[in-house]
């Protein structure tokens, strides 16, 4: 409308050059997003407002599964009255419980919330959502986004499993990073187990490698292209034995 200066502005987060890739990748576990004001009542002489999140800019999670998300709420501005924070935009099953309130008049929150997925939620891959910022008479708003993961659940066989750590690889465009991929054998199995990366894009890589019968892990290199778009990627481990049976589990590639 003509003369309104509200309007919606996607959370924006800080680049970080010139640093080391350690410090780089400990910027990550809590990135600081800033959610610009949505002014929904366009007056020209409202107070200045705005809300800024410090979370984790994305979630992995199988179904079934419930994880604790710390949250810090900031208020930045003349604006004093209450807020309500709840995740928008997620899947059916999907919820950040409980409700966080920044009360009136307080400078900022931090509370931990759950973050749920139903077991029986259809969800699958990558999916964005938005954690809102709203005050009671929804005069004004912010927003930050936040990318939700949902992995299939690991797949077993009766005699070995699979599984990777760290599960949500965290690293920008062009890094690579070392996982420890482990293989538990049961019921008498002793065999090897070659172990891959199944990426649905060709710009993540891992090379094939085999655990021997006397080892239990590896720790491969996960590579990724300069070129790649800079979202999370959900991908997934695969270890074969030598009869071609398999068993499974996800991972998330967190470019940026």
């Amino acid at each position: 409308m003509p003369g309104c200066h509200g309007g919606r502005m996607l959370a924006r987060t800080r680049r970080f050059k010139n640093m080391t890739p350690s410090l780089r990748r400990s910027l990550f576990r809590g990135l600081f997003l800033v959610g610009s004001a949505l002014a929904l009542s366009c007056g020209s002489d409202g107070p200045f407002f705005r809300i800024a999140f410090d979370l984790p800019d994305t979630l992995t999670a199988i179904p079934g599964e419930s994880l604790p998300v710390d949250i810090t709420v900031r208020r930045e501005g003349d604006d004093q009255s209450a807020f309500r924070i709840n995740l928008q935009n997620a899947p059916e099953g999907v919820t950040l419980t409980p409700e966080i309130v920044l009360p009136e008049g307080e400078p900022s929150v931090t509370a931990t919330a759950t973050y749920s997925v139903a077991q029986d939620t259809q969800a699958r891959g990558m999916m964005r959502a938005q954690l809102m910022a709203t005050n009671a008479t929804e005069t004004f708003a912010a927003s930050a986004n936040i990318f939700l993961v949902i992995l299939p659940p690991p797949v077993a066989q009766p005699d070995f499993s699979v599984t990777i750590e760290p599960r949500q690889l965290d690293l920008f465009a062009g890094q690579n990073e070392k996982v420890r991929i482990t293989v538990t054998r049961a019921e008498g199995f002793t065999g090897p187990v070659t172990v891959a990366l199944e990426s649905p894009t060709r710009r993540i890589s891992m090379p094939t490698v085999t655990i021997p019968a006397d080892q239990t892990f590896v720790e491969p290199y996960i590579d990724t292209d300069r070129g790649m778009t800079r979202v999370p990627v959900a991908a997934s481990i695969t270890a074969t034995s030598e009869d071609g049976r398999q068993a499974s589990t996800g991972t998330t590639i967190n470019v940026r």
